[in-house]
Order: structure tokens, then C-alpha cells, then sequence
């Protein structure tokens, strides 16, 4: 009920496509940090990270810190330079930011990288409307596949007539409920473990075995080198890689709301970053292993709230799952949807015509609407194909976005159209042979395809550097005679 009031209320603040895909400076900064960590947090912090905390112990502590720690990073570093961008171009997606900075027309900076993010972005879509069915099943005990519909249709419903509005404002709202599920039940639970004589964190670790009390997870050398380096990975994914995330970076209105929004991005991360992994540990201290989590380790937050907690309070604290959840499938829906309207269709296949703001919000709406009735359909009728997706989507985002954008505001004049390309062929088509011939068993695709998209992007470059004849563009409402 309340994401559909927002959704409603959303609509009425839709008056541009600028709204539409980024607010229109109508945001307040501390919403867009909330907004951003719960979009890229999601289930993988609910669900994922307590079930891995579970299962590996103290170790798991590196894939917190390389998330966490990268989403810190990315807002002190690359929030300046997105913010200013945006407002130098008028851009108002990533993509369009990248095609407006770089000296050319050239339709292809807008075609390569929203075809990377729509197909990408689609098993993500899916991924999470999935487990939205998933969710609704194990809490409401409703079919799956109902659970499924119910979700998608009102993450579409909502996403397509609030836009980013109503996705941000939505983002928020579920970040405080899955802070508050981060914090509220991981309290309860270490109060009850250290007034127990019984109990003990370590102890229970220690007896459990397989190198769960040690922060290396028992592996020594370079099998210590590795399990490091394949956790704190996850950092590279915050170099400016994920559009759904950038694109609120773009949305700060200016240099004290970003500030604020690096402060509130902060307190967040690391409060749930300490959440997520004492509920796994707290786990494995108080009930071990069993059968529910050794079915399902992502099961560890639903089983701890159904054993611990009353039934108003734990019916709170599981939204919280669900909520993640919506907060990342909208987010990837108004990026992708971006892509597909704006970036490609308004800008390539009907360049030069000249649409009222009417028009083009008409077309944002219906390119949300289609993206999402794609994302159902997969997720709906291919769900081999969305794990396949999944599996390639994060390090094919990240090694195509990541290595373009570091390059563009850090590198200067030097980054060149050639080295864009180069960057959306060789990351994404690395991952993909990479993870399809099993070599990220051996060593994680993220340690590889980002590197060898930064490595083609420069080298690019360096061959094709940018043409000294290409005039810059005009600056947004400049004449010719300015």
C-alpha cells in the first residue's frame, strides 16, 4: 500500500523526462545515499551475506569490507565528478553522460553500452522478481510463482508512474526497515549469546571446524592471497560500474548535499555491514546447523526471525528481505528502461526529431513497461536463463561501466572513443567466456574481466587516440555564436 501511494504521489511530480530518469533536482541527498546503498545492498546483504557468514565464519568478513568499504569509496571519489558532469551535459543517465563528455556523435557510444546494460540488467530483473516469489512463499506460504507476479507487477507498476521519484523515495523507506532488520535482530540475539556462560562466538566456530574460526578460513600462502583478493573484489564493482547506482550519484543537486549524503552512505554501510555478518555468526553459535540453513544458507535471516522473534516484530523484520529486494529490481528497471527509451531511442532512432516533454515522458512510461514485461517473462518462463544471466551480470556490468567511467574523469583528454568500445567488447565478452568455460572456479571472474577492460580501454586509446579535428560539443543551451 505505501509503495503505491508513492508511486502515486511520484506521478504528480512528473512534469519532464529529466524527472522521469533523475528526479530533476528534487531529491535531497541523504535519500539518494539511502536510495543507493539499498540498491546495490539488496538481498545479497539480507539474504546472501549471513547465509555466506553462516557457512564460512570469520572469512567472510572480506567480502563485507571490499563492498562496504568500495561504496564509501565510490561516494567520497566519484560522486564530485558525476554530480559536475551531469550538470556540464545536461546528461540525465550514465550512458548519456558517457556519450555527452566524449567529443563525438557517434550513435555507437550510446548503442554498445545500452545494449550491455539492458541485456545485463535483464537477469538481475528477473533474479530478483524470483526471489520475490521466493520470499512471499516461505512467509505468506502462497505459491511461488504468484509470489512472483505480485511482486513484478507492483514494482512495475509503481517504477512506471513515479519514475526515479518513486523509486527513490521507495529506496529510502526499505533502507530504514532493512537497517532496522540489521540492527534490531542481530542486538537481540548477541544480548541473549553474551548473557548465556554457555555460549560463545569463537567457541562455536572453533568446534564447527573447517577454518571458520580463523580469518583466513584455515588457507595459507597463496590460497590465503586468493580467497582475499576474490572477497575484496567486490570493490572494483564501486569504480563508477553499476549505472543503477551512478545514477544517483548524478542526481545530487549540489556539493553540501553530497557531503550529506556521504555521511548518511557511511553510518549505513557500516552499520549493516556489521549486522549482516554477526546474524551468521550468531547462526552458527546458537543452533548450529540445521537442516533449514543446510537446505538454503540464504534461509539464516527468515529461519533467525521466525525462532527469535514475535509475530508483529518478525513480520517487520522479513519485510526487510523483501523490501531489498524492491530496492534493487526498481533500480534496475529505470536504468534499464533508460537505455532502451531514452539512450537509444530517443537519441539514435529518432535523433533529431523534436518531442514535447509530454511525449517523452509518454515514452519513458512505455519503455519502463516493456523492460519489465521482459524481466517477467524471463523470470517467468526461463529461469535457467536468469541464473545463467545473473551469473554474468555484475563483473559484465562493472568491467564495461567501471573501466569507461574511471578513465573518463581521471584520465582526461586521453580517453578516447575507440577505448570506450574497447571497453564494453572486451570486459563483457571476458566474463562471459571466462565464467561459461568454468575458469571462475580457479579464479573469480571479477579479478579478471575488470582488469582486461581497463587494459583494452587504454590501450585504445593510446592507438586511437582522440581525433584533434573533432570540435568540442556545446555546452547545454549554448547558441552557435557562443
Amino acid at each position: 500500500m505505501v509503495v503505491a501511494v508513492i508511486g502515486y504521489w511520484g506521478s504528480k511530480k512528473i512534469n519532464t523526462e529529466a524527472d522521469f530518469f533523475i528526479g530533476g533536482d528534487q531529491l535531497p541527498g541523504w535519500a539518494l545515499a539511502l536510495s543507493e546503498r539499498s540498491s546495490d545492498m539488496s538481498g545479497w546483504l539480507l539474504l546472501g551475506m549471513p547465509g555466506l557468514a553462516w557457512a564460512a565464519g570469520l572469512s567472510s568478513v572480506w567480502a563485507i569490507v571490499g563492498a562496504a568499504g568500495g561504496a564509501i569509496f565510490q561516494w567520497v571519489v566519484y560522486s564530485r565528478p558525476f554530480m559536475e558532469g551531469r550538470k556540464e551535459t545536461g546528461a540525465i543517465t550514465p550512458i548519456g553522460l558517457l556519450a555527452e563528455k566524449l567529443p563525438t556523435e557517434s550513435p555507437v557510444l550510446r548503442i554498445l553500452p545500452g545494449i550491455v546494460a539492458f541485456v545485463f540488467y535483464m537477469g538481475y530483473v528477473g533474479s530478483q522478481f524470483l526471489a520475490g516469489g521466493k520470499i512471499f512463499e516461505s512467509v505468506f506460504g502462497v505459491n511461488a510463482t504468484t509470489g512472483l507476479l505480485v511482486v513484478a507487477v507492483l514494482i512495475i507498476a509503481y517504477a512506471l508512474a513515479g519514475g526515479f521519484l518513486a523509486v527513490v523515495w521507495t529506496d529510502t523507506m526499505q533502507a530504514l526497515l532493512m537497517v532496522f532488520t540489521l540492527v534490531v535482530l542481530p542486538g537481540i540475539l548477541l544480548v541473549q549469546v553474551l548473557m548465556d556462560p554457555s555460549m560463545s562466538i569463537m567457541g562455536s566456530l572453533e568446534a564447527s571446524g573447517g577454518g571458520r574460526s580463523s580469518w583466513l578460513g584455515g588457507a595459507t600462502g597463496g590460497a590465503a592471497f586468493v580467497l582475499i583478493g576474490a572477497n575484496l573484489s567486490w570493490f572494483l564493482a564501486c569504480l563508477g560500474g553499476y549505472p543503477h547506482l551512478t545514477q544517483r550519484l548524478m542526481a545530487v543537486r549540489n556539493e553540501q548535499e553530497r557531503r550529506t549524503a556521504i555521511i548518511v552512505s557511511t553510518v549505513w554501510g557500516v552499520l549493516t555491514a556489521i549486522g549482516t555478518v554477526l546474524l551468521g555468526l550468531l547462526a552458527r553459535t546458537i543452533h548450529g546447523a540445521p537442516e533449514a540453513i543446510q537446505a538454503d544458507r540464504e534461509m539464516v535471516l527468515p529461519y533467525m526471525v521466525l525462532e527469535h522473534t514475535p509475530g508483529l516484530l518478525g513480520g517487520i523484520l522479513l519485510a526487510g528481505a523483501l523490501a531489498a529486494m524492491m530496492s534493487t529490481a526498481d533500480s534496475q528497471l529505470v536504468v534499464a528502461s533508460s537505455a532502451a527509451a531514452h539512450d537509444i531511442y530517443n537519441k539514435v532512432v529518432k535523433k533529431g526529431e523534436d518531442f514535447t516533454e509530454k511525449k517523452r515522458v509518454r515514452i519513458s512510461r512505455i519503455g519502463t513497461l516493456a523492460v519489465g514485461a521482459v524481466g517477467l517473462a524471463i523470470a517467468a518462463l526461463a529461469q535457467s536463463l536468469v541464473y545463467t544471466l545473473v551469473s554474468y551480470s555484475a563483473t559484465g556490468l562493472f568491467s564495461a561501466f567501471g573501466p569507461a567511467f574511471t578513465l573518463l574523469f581521471f584520465w582526461g583528454d586521453r580517453f578516447s572513443k575507440a577505448g570506450l568500445i574497447a571497453a564494453f567488447l572486451a570486459g563483457p565478452i571476458v566474463t562471459v567466456l571466462w565464467v561459461t568455460m568454468g575458469y571462475t572456479d580457479i579464479v573469480t571472474v571479477r579479478l579478471v574481466a575488470p582488469p582486461v577492460g581497463f587494459a583494452a580501454a587504454i590501450i585504445a586509446s593510446l592507438i586511437w587516440p582522440r581525433g584533434k579535428e573533432v570540435t568540442e560539443k556545446p555546452k547545454p543551451g549554448a547558441t552557435p555564436q557562443d
